[in-house]
């Protein structure tokens, strides 16, 4: 299961963003054990210095773009 978070803001994703997606990460987790969960988080206006760390250690994807063809 693929859970992904949009920002679709000039501003960039924070840690208080990134946390409050984990904690939705987690409640997908306990509701549907059985599955593997896969978040990420697409940020059109990056991210802070805060928030790649914290996203790198709750192994939740970035990304600050999509590639389309």
């Amino acid at each position: 299961m693929v859970l992904v978070e949009v920002k679709k803001t000039p501003a960039k994703t924070g840690l208080n963003t990134v946390e409050d997606f984990q904690e939705k990460v987690e409640a997908y987790r306990r509701l549907f054990p059985e599955k593997t969960i896969l978040p990420a988080v697409l940020s059109l206006g990056g991210f802070t210095k805060e928030a790649k760390p914290f996203c790198d250690a709750q192994g939740i994807a970035i990304a600050e773009q999509i590639e389309h063809y």
